[in-house]
């Protein structure tokens, strides 16, 4: 059977239609209409993930491609080509850059100036900076992560091995406050009419001490006085003195003999009692022995301490048992320091969006410091993740994904003064790279803004999109309530709308009240 000019001309478009599409699918443009290009060469240490066919960004406008990558004498031999019309001067320098948090990477050339004049096609850039590891950031950031774990495993076994004397010593101290207060409330009146005696003494002494004071001068020069005055009286004084000790001389015999008779009656006395005072000094003899064993168990135990015997003998000798002791109560007054500073807060909300869609929130907010916090938020969108799917023809069906997504940034605050600051935050925003910044100029007031979702292509229909970037207004209204409104998507004309919505925050000690009032156990 013969073939016709019909199936022959059909055959050849075929093939035309099949050669088109694989040029299409294998360089992603047709090279026919591709612009006329010029090459040049740069090298680098290490081009960190950088493949060939990557983009060539010119003072960020893309205007190439990566053509080859090579090794050569241990440096990376990088040749790219960018367009003709673009132009590069002498002190042009190239950087390796990341499309996104995660994303692809690209060669970032700095035109350089045009006074040093324009660099010839095929010449290697003098000026070059090796690329941004993604790889390595991650390592350390994994390497923090462990190291967070090691000293929360740390602080949980130092806890569990520590909560049966802190419960005890907490306890004691809970007595104790109640003992003191007992005591100051039982002797308060006491007290008040103390400190009131104390007072009035202070001001009687202050207004009658110039007196007293003044008196005794007096009195010092009256006894001057006197005694000149009566200086013969005086002498004749201690004649008489004198008159008594010659009479105590003829006297002293008859005293003699009277403390004689005293010793025979004492002596008598002794006699009777004899057998007494001897039960007396045997009673004091057993005694004293046994105050020698004590000494000398005495004696033997604080022998024992200073050769390092028993568990006080090496307490008080180890210096390396000593410093493990005091290293131990070192770290753990540190991390019941930290945990004392540390401050939670935890909050939910919901926030409604031009078009009828809604977004629900739970939070918690941990702040180690006055300077930094970290935060975690449990999404729920009902607008979901739009992609589409293609089916057995070449159609196209658009579905939404609804799943929990995830916020986890860590921030820093820079204070302007005490109570106004502003804030920086990095990290996760629903599941994708984002970084977010705040102005707090008062209690009540935030302003706040977050971009996040670059490169997206989650809206059928809709290329080049920007990222989401939300602009909004919180005020707390009262206790732990709060508003927020603001626009949403401002960078996508098609997309742009506005949101309001309210939450609840609540500290952890606003937490502990209302726990407490419910009867519920909160530590």
């Amino acid at each position: 059977m013969s073939i016709t000019t019909e199936v022959k001309l059909g055959a050849f478009v075929l093939a035309t239609a099949f050669a088109f599409a694989f040029l299409i699918l294998t360089f992603g443009e047709i090279p026919l209409f591709r612009p006329e290009t010029k090459s040049y060469t740069v090298y680098f240490k290490d081009v960190g993930g950088l493949s060939k066919g990557a983009e060539v960004r010119v003072a960020g406008i893309r205007a190439g491609r990566v053509e080859e990558i090579t090794l050569e004498e241990g440096r990376v031999k990088v040749l790219f080509s960018v367009e003709k019309k673009v132009k590069l001067f002498r002190d042009a320098s190239a950087t390796i850059g990341t499309l996104g948090l995660m994303g692809d990477k690209y060669l970032a050339i700095d035109p350089g100036s045009p006074e040093s004049g324009e660099l010839s096609e095929g010449s290697t850039l003098k000026a070059s900076e090796g690329g941004a590891d993604t790889d390595r950031l991650i390592r350390e950031l994994t390497r923090t992560a462990e190291s967070f774990r090691e000293v929360a495993l740390n602080l949980n076994r130092i806890l569990e091995e520590n909560r049966r004397n802190l419960r005890e010593t907490l306890k004691n101290l809970n007595a104790l406050t109640a003992t003191l207060k007992q005591i100051a409330e039982e002797n308060q009146e006491n007290l008040r009419i103390t400190l009131a005696q104390m007072a009035q003494l202070t001001e009687k002494l202050n207004r009658t001490l110039p007196e007293a004071i003044a008196s005794i001068d007096r009195l010092a020069d009256e006894l001057n006085a006197i005694a000149s005055e009566n200086r013969e009286d005086i002498r004749l004084l201690v004649a008489n003195l004198r008159s008594i000790s010659q009479d105590l001389k003829g006297d002293l015999p008859r005293l003699v003999e009277n403390l004689n008779t005293l010793s025979e009656n004492l002596n008598e006395v002794v006699k009777e009692n004899r057998r007494d005072i001897r039960i007396t000094v045997r009673n004091l003899t057993e005694i004293t022995e046994k105050l020698k064993a004590s000494s000398r168990r005495l004696d033997n135990i604080l022998s024992k301490i200073e050769s390092g015997e028993g568990t006080i003998g090496k307490l008080v000798t180890d210096d390396e048992l000593y410093e493990s002791v005091s290293k131990g109560a070192k770290l753990f007054g540190e991390a019941g320091e930290v945990i004392t500073k540390t401050k939670i807060f935890v909050g939910f909300g919901g926030e409604v969006y031009t078009g009828g869609d809604a977004k629900g929130y739970m939070s918690l907010r941990i702040e180690p410091d006055k300077k930094t916090y970290y935060l975690l938020e449990v999404v729920g969108d009902s607008r979901g993740r739009v992609y589409t799917e293609q089916i057995v023809g070449g159609d196209e069906i658009v579905k939404k994904e609804f799943k929990p997504e995830f916020t986890l940034q860590i921030a820093k605050k820079f204070f302007v003064s005490d109570d106004k600051y502003f804030t920086i935050r990095a990290g996760l925003k629903e599941s994708t790279g984002g970084i977010g910044f705040d102005f707090v100029p008062s209690e009540r007031i935030k302003l706040y803004s977050d971009i996040w979702d670059t490169g997206r292509k989650d809206r059928p229909g809709e290329d080049n999109l920007k990222p989401l970037l939300q602009v909004g207004l919180q005020l707390r209204i009262k206790g732990p309530l709060y508003t927020r409104f603001g626009g949403d998507d401002l960078l996508n004309d098609k997309l742009r709308g506005a949101f309001v919505g309210a939450g609840l925050e609540f500290s952890e000690e606003y937490l502990k009240y209302l726990l407490g009032g419910l009867g519920l156990p909160f530590p």
